[in-house]
């Protein structure tokens, strides 16, 4: 608890010396990126009315203003910026011919090859799935999944989240959506079979061991470079990691306990056989773990030769682990394994922080849409942080710096008030008084206190 707190301090302090807006640097991140170019060749684009970019920067913002997305045609602060009504925004988030992931994927490639290069071993992608609940039984393609974390089926929206980790930060770079059979309503929307609206509602009837090689074969085309993609047990099928593997990605992924049969030594064994009959006496404890293991170089009948990793606590708890490398060392493969936290990580702090998966709407593309919109603000909160040089977690930055930019939109909003009053009363009291006078030294008293809180108005 004391190091969290000193942490804290520390990193307010650094945010104080900087005097970080995140309204501005967020402005700043749209054109250092260049996200209007980003967006054409997403085909985000509108031949008419607001552009796109301008819509998107204000939705980036919400969270950071702490409002949802009705205070962007209720409130004054962004009314000044865009003067659109609601169904300009939703509009936008229905739009099936937007290719969301080719912006993030996009964006993201930009975002890490911003952060400089790393060496090949460091670099890793990450899959796991997480569970969005809803309550609107009337949503398109809404349906029930079994939560393991409450052990009950819910509603709601059962995302495949692939991430890339280059040995400091997380970078979000693409998700699938599973409908299951049970749906409370069978309706989907009548759309062009062309759009990418359409291509994501097939997509989401597909199994999600198939989701995962086809991430893989993206990831791949976009020159992403890894040297393992990491997952848990869910998708440790012999299948799956024979295909990633051939992709061009090693695997590293948890086991776990079946009818699978390993070859080692010439006999097919089970991973308990194994455990008992071979593994059980050889364990010995690794210095920088508290547990004891031991590595068996086994063979599968699709991924072939393959490395097991047996882990123990020294009693009767065991777990498995795969490598697709039979050079490692078993503290490497669990270090590597390790790293896999940090999608969970990315999972808990885009769904307090970042509204992930808090959207309601009816309309399979705005799920679509609301979901790439959370990944982009946390791409965008990644590439302001390493340009910034501040390390550590979003989580505790992002609160700091939302805060101080609800502050500032408060004192913004309060000065607007101020500023008609004094214009009101000056016409109500006299009518000598020069309107131009008086504009001008509330121009002068403005240019006084931005001068004084150091902060920058962004307006896209």
């Amino acid at each position: 608890m004391k190091n969290n707190i000193t942490f804290s301090l520390s990193l307010q302090k650094e945010i104080h010396k900087h005097k970080y807006s995140m309204d501005s640097e967020i402005n700043k991140a749209f054109k250092e990126l260049n996200i209007k170019s980003l967006l054409n060749r997403s085909n985000i684009m509108k031949q008419k009315g607001y552009s796109t970019a301008s819509i998107i920067y204000l939705m980036v913002l919400l969270p950071f203003l702490k409002q949802y997305l009705s205070y962007l045609w209720s409130g004054k602060a962004c009314q000044s910026q865009i003067n659109a009504q609601k169904d300009t925004y939703y509009r936008f988030l229905n739009h099936e011919y937007f290719n969301w992931r080719k912006l993030v994927y996009l964006l993201a490639l930009k975002v890490i090859n911003n952060t400089g290069d790393v060496p090949l071993k460091q670099k890793v992608l990450i899959a796991d799935d997480t569970l969005a609940p809803k309550t609107g039984k009337k949503m398109e393609m809404v349906s029930y999944h079994f939560d393991h974390t409450r052990k009950q089926s819910m509603l709601g929206y059962q995302c495949l989240q692939l991430g890339y980790h280059n040995g400091m930060n997380f970078f979000p770079i693409d998700v699938a959506f599973k409908t299951s059979r049970n749906r409370p309503n069978t309706t989907v929307r009548d759309i062009d079979k062309r759009t990418n609206g359409w291509q994501r509602r097939k997509e989401a009837f597909n199994k999600k061991t198939d989701m995962l090689v086809e991430m893989a074969n993206r990831a791949w085309n976009a020159g992403i470079d890894a040297s393992f993609m990491l997952f848990d047990s869910w998708f440790a099928h012999d299948d799956v990691i024979s295909k990633i593997h051939n992709t061009g990605y090693g695997v590293i992924c948890r086991l776990k306990r079946g009818r699978v049969k390993y070859v080692y030594q010439g006999k097919a064994y089970t991973l308990k056989q194994l455990w008992q009959n071979v593994v059980k006496k050889r364990t010995k404890w690794l210095a920088d773990y508290q547990v004891k293991a031991v590595s068996l170089n086994v063979q599968l009948p699709k991924s072939g030769h393959v490395q097991v990793v047996f882990i123990s606590d020294g009693k009767k708890q065991w777990q498995a682990f795969l490598s697709t490398d039979q050079d490692l060392e078993a503290s490497e493969v669990l270090s590597y394994y390790s790293i896999r936290w940090s999608i969970e990580v990315f999972f808990k702090d885009a769904k307090q922080l970042l509204y992930l998966g808090s959207e309601q709407s009816n309309t399979f593309d705005a799920v679509i849409a609301c979901y790439s919109l959370s990944m982009i603000r946390y791409l965008l909160l990644v590439y302001i942080f390493n340009k910034s040089k501040l390390i550590g977690p979003i989580g505790p930055l992002f609160r700091e710096l939302s805060d101080d930019q609800v502050y500032f939109s408060m004192a913004e909003e309060f000065w607007r008030n101020v500023k008609e009053l004094i214009i009101m009363s000056s016409q109500l009291l006299s009518d000598e008084i020069d309107r131009n006078n008086i504009l001008y030294i509330l121009e002068v008293i403005e240019n006084v206190l931005c001068n004084q809180l150091d902060y920058s108005t962004a307006k896209l």
